[in-house]
């Protein structure tokens, strides 16, 4: 697999935090400041570096380090600049330095990876390039050349699953989706009708939007292995986004079967119940995916609308206080909450939260106005709508 192995590298690290790493040093009496000579080093390195000159942009930079050694940004251009000079050995002691003294860098954390694959240290990699997307999501080259490691060291659904990953967050990147088909083409080569080559397949086209297709891949997947785990929920899935409820529902009920600890699904049943106006079965479900799950703002917010809807008021608004605690963004709880507090007689609280409402509202239209990423599986929050009240989405 030919994926690039680069990135754009920054010219430079935080200046900001580095100059302070520089003054926060005590300075002996009569003695000059160690820190302004670090400094000046650092200016200099930086200079060389924007004019290409690798070789004056490391020497200074290491005389920067003799005088600092503890600053973990300047390790880490320092590493940066051997990257850029293929000096790989130097990079990976280099990065591998700086993150002993600040663990969570991101740039000499991806780079380290990156290193490694350039050496053909594959499973060294994964560490590292996992860590970076964990730092930061949107890391592509992490996705990138985290597949490429998976791929080396022979585990290809989980090279297909980084790539999936990075479709979905990246829709339209010609790398992404190229190396995307070659994994396919490899898993297929392997076994091209098991039923684990049809679910990933199935998961693609969910996060393309193709949904007939992937309800097709998917049905096709659990015919081959009914009892799978997580078949019969992604399948369900797409037919509760369709308001499909009825299919839903069945294959819901069958994933719980194989996996009663799946507790999106569970929500799930309790949110199509509520949508039913079948208050009883959306109480049991609810309860039970917040009895799994007790951080889950979906679960707490349709507990809130069914507790509303059957007249608990204050019930209603400690759920949805719960909603605005864990999902901030999230428009509907304090409409919800607006509409509970009317109810109550209390107005001053109604209002605030109808502001509330309106700001998150608008922010969620102007957001909706851009092209946006549709999750699959289980990942996938949105909800089908309910008439009473107003969705998020």
């Amino acid at each position: 697999m030919n994926f690039p192995l680069t990135a754009a590298i920054p010219r430079k690290i935080l200046c900001v935090a580095v100059l302070l790493a520089f003054a926060d040093q005590p300075i002996a009496q009569g003695q000059s400041d160690p820190g302004d000579l670090a400094r000046q080093h650092f200016e200099a390195a930086q200079k060389a570096e924007a004019a290409g000159d690798l070789d004056q942009a490391a020497a200074e930079y290491e005389a920067a380090l003799k005088v600092r050694p503890q600053v973990a940004e300047v390790r880490t251009n320092l590493g940066l600049v051997y990257y850029r000079q293929g000096k790989n050995d130097e990079a990976i002691k280099t990065f591998e330095r700086a993150l002993q003294l600040k663990p969570e860098l991101l740039s000499a954390t991806l780079f380290l990876g990156m290193a490694y694959v350039r050496t053909n240290q594959y499973e060294k990699a994964l560490e590292p390039l996992n860590k970076a997307i964990a730092l930061n999501p949107r890391e592509h080259h992490a996705y990138l050349n985290l597949a490429l490691c998976y791929s080396e060291v022979g585990r290809p659904d989980q090279a297909l699953g980084v790539l999936q990953k990075a479709a979905e967050l990246f829709p339209k990147d010609i790398e992404v989706l190229y190396e995307l088909g070659r994994v396919y083409s490899d898993l297929s080569e392997i076994d091209p009708d098991s039923y684990r080559v049809h679910q990933l397949i199935g998961a693609y086209y969910e996060a393309r939007r193709d949904t007939g297709t992937a309800t097709e891949e998917y049905q096709t997947a659990i015919a081959k292995k009914p009892d799978a785990p997580d078949l019969h929920y992604a399948l369900g899935n797409i037919y509760w986004r369709e308001h499909q409820f009825e299919k839903a529902v069945a294959e819901f009920q069958k994933e719980l079967k194989l996996a009663p600890e799946n507790y999106m699904a569970t929500w799930k049943l309790g949110n199509i119940y509520l949508n039913q106006r079948q208050y009883e079965l959306a109480f049991q479900y609810l309860r039970r995916a917040l009895h799994q799950k007790p951080d889950l703002p979906q679960a707490h917010r349709d507990l809130g609308r069914a507790l509303f809807q059957t007249g608990d008021n204050e019930g209603a608004i400690q759920e949805l206080k719960t909603v605005a605690r864990l999902a901030p963004d999230e428009s509907t709880a304090h409409y919800l909450l607006a509409q509970a507090y009317r109810k109550l007689g209390m107005t001053k609280e109604q209002n605030a939260e109808l502001e509330i409402f309106e700001v998150l509202r608008n922010a969620e239209q102007k957001r909706s106005r851009r092209p946006t990423i549709m999750s699959s599986g289980a990942d996938h929050q949105e909800e089908p709508s309910d008439p009473e009240p107003p969705q998020t989405r």
